[in-house]
């Protein structure tokens, strides 16, 4: 008899039990992933099904607590519109400009690009970094683009302090004045 599952909102038909076992071996599907098949009332998490029986070879560690999980890379996104906009200042630079005239255009926004891909690339490198620590990351991860929203839902599914957050806005209120 086939088994259905969803996974991201997408429904896949048509698998066998040895399918599922497979795909929950390689980390695809877990405990709570949503299973349905013929004769069931309505979808059901796999651990409460006759597939539980997989998860018995896939016992995987809790997360890392939060406080052991090092921090340099979302300390280092914190202090990102600062870092954004020194590296603004040296690429004008590198182009030939006196300070004056870089000064003015980093001012002017000609190199914006710099500290946005900055943000973001920090905040991915950090959620992944998460990942690799056993956080799961789909409550928050998809938003590492937008880093004050990011930062904010790390710290609370972390259970920390919110600081990093609001360094990051104080970081980019200042490089904002400067």
């Amino acid at each position: 008899m086939n088994w259905h599952y969803e996974k991201n909102g997408i429904r896949h038909d048509g698998i066998t039990e040895e399918e599922i076992t497979e795909r929950v071996k390689r980390g695809e599907l877990t405990a709570s992933t949503l299973v349905w098949r013929p004769g069931m009332p309505d979808w059901q998490p796999l651990f409460t099904t006759p597939l539980t029986a997989a998860l018995a070879h896939c016992i995987t560690p809790p997360a890392l607590p939060g406080h052991r999980i090092p921090g340099g890379v979302v300390w280092t996104l914190a202090f990102a519109p600062f870092i954004g906009y020194a590296l603004e200042l040296w690429t004008a630079g590198l182009s030939g400009m006196g300070f004056e005239e870089a000064y003015d255009a980093v001012s002017g926004g000609q190199y914006w690009f710099i500290t946005l891909l900055l943000n973001i690339s920090l905040g991915y490198l950090d959620e992944r970094r998460l990942r690799k620590a056993g956080v799961d990351t789909t409550a928050f991860g998809k938003l590492a683009w937008l880093v004050p929203f990011y930062l904010w839902r790390r710290a609370k599914s972390l259970g920390q302090k919110s600081a990093y957050f609001w360094v990051w806005l104080v970081m980019l209120f200042l490089t904002l004045v400067a």
